[in-house]
């Protein structure tokens, strides 16, 4: 089968998503698939040994989105060359673009959203008043064809398939829910954790870095509170790391880094306001790491009872007392994450996952009617 990926954001850009991109797209590769895929072109792109076409653009709109002219002559011919063209995150234009496109009779395939991103309201505090108005107008017209006018819509959280139906009136038979995965057996748990609690993520409002002064007062100061990431917050955590020198601001790190850390540390925490199914969470799970994370998105699913703590959003004395909790039990901390791991192994490999993916996609490209 040929399978066209539409991903705007790719190495080294995006991290979170263009992992996830590149592991499924992967493995399409495994299971004897050929995929080519569309990315923006960046300066230092990596293509990570799969067939990767990057695409000229002109801006990114806010920073993020990258806006093309003329699309449709630069990836024509790569229309005409798939079986099943694929969009993967439903957050920018250049998807939106590429379903369009069918609509108006330029191709005529099977059209497969990967659902990433947040359809969560923007009246939330944590959205910037920018941001909250184009995040309105883009949900309310660009967004409608990638829920609308496509054949099949695979969301890794299971809270976005309802909104989906209420917000877009999509029709329950082109929904699926599909958990993120990993490679489990590159995960090796190292038993010896240290005295380390540790967040990823950008630093921005909406990863609940403003809660960062309340959690570290419940990190002892023989721990390490370890951040990585970076962000246009890291002033306001370089002037938190003056008050307090355990912690620790690592900035961006290779994946293989981040991996060994967090496979040395204790507890991971993620006081985020808005997530879909965080990379984070899973891969501190395969590492035997116990999370506490507000109960947002796909968490409830990803932090079943015995390996962490869902948090109701946005109880952060709540959240704190966890913390301060975990820290102080090394044997429930450790019996926790040992529960992390078997969950994912039973419901977050590869193994278990693909299988369902594949299903989708070929129930999808039989019962496609041009």
């Amino acid at each position: 089968m040929k399978i066209l990926m539409c991903c705007p954001d790719w190495f080294p850009f995006s991290a979170g998503l263009a992992q996830s991109c590149y592991e499924l797209c992967k493995q399409f590769e495994k299971q004897g698939h050929q995929v080519k895929i569309l990315v923006a072109k960046d300066q230092g792109l990596e293509e990570k040994g799969l067939e990767v076409i990057a695409l000229p653009y002109i801006t990114r709109l806010l920073g993020r989105n990258p806006l093309f002219f003329h699309l449709y002559q630069k990836i024509k011919d790569y229309l005409s060359w798939a079986d099943v063209v694929c969009v993967f995150s439903y957050m920018y234009l250049m998807n939106s673009s590429i379903v369009s496109l069918r609509k108006k009779g330029k191709y005529s395939k099977p059209l497969i959203h990967f659902y990433r991103g947040s359809l969560e309201s923007t009246k939330q505090s944590h959205i910037g008043v920018l941001t909250h108005f184009a995040k309105k107008i883009y949900d309310h017209t660009f967004a409608k064809p990638l829920f609308q006018d496509v054949d099949a819509i695979i969301s890794n959280a299971k809270p976005a398939l309802k909104t989906i139906q209420e917000k877009y009136h999509t029709s329950p038979n082109k929904l699926f829910y599909v958990k993120n995965a990993l490679t489990l057996k590159e995960y090796v748990v190292q038993k010896k954790k240290e005295k380390r609690v540790i967040f990823i993520g950008r630093l921005i409002k909406n990863k609940g870095v403003y809660f960062f002064p309340e959690i570290v007062k419940h990190i002892p100061s023989d721990w390490t509170f370890t951040i990585i990431d970076d962000g246009p917050l890291k002033n306001f955590v370089e002037a938190l790391q003056k008050k307090y020198p355990n912690i620790e601001l690592l900035g961006k790190v290779s994946h293989e880094k981040l991996l060994n850390i967090l496979n040395h540390s204790s507890l991971l925490i993620l006081p985020t306001y808005a997530e879909g199914s965080p990379r984070a969470v899973m891969e501190a799970s395969a590492c035997g790491v116990p999370s506490i994370a507000f109960s947002v998105g796909d968490v409830p699913h990803m932090i079943p009872q015995g390996t962490g703590y869902p948090i109701p959003p946005f109880d952060i004395d709540l959240f704190c007392k966890k913390i301060g909790y975990l820290v102080t039990h090394p044997k429930e901390r450790e019996e926790m994450g040992k529960k992390a791991r078997v969950f994912a192994e039973k419901n977050l490999d590869w193994n278990i996952v693909y299988p369902q993916i594949e299903k989708i996609l070929q129930k999808t490209i039989k019962e496609y009617k041009p």
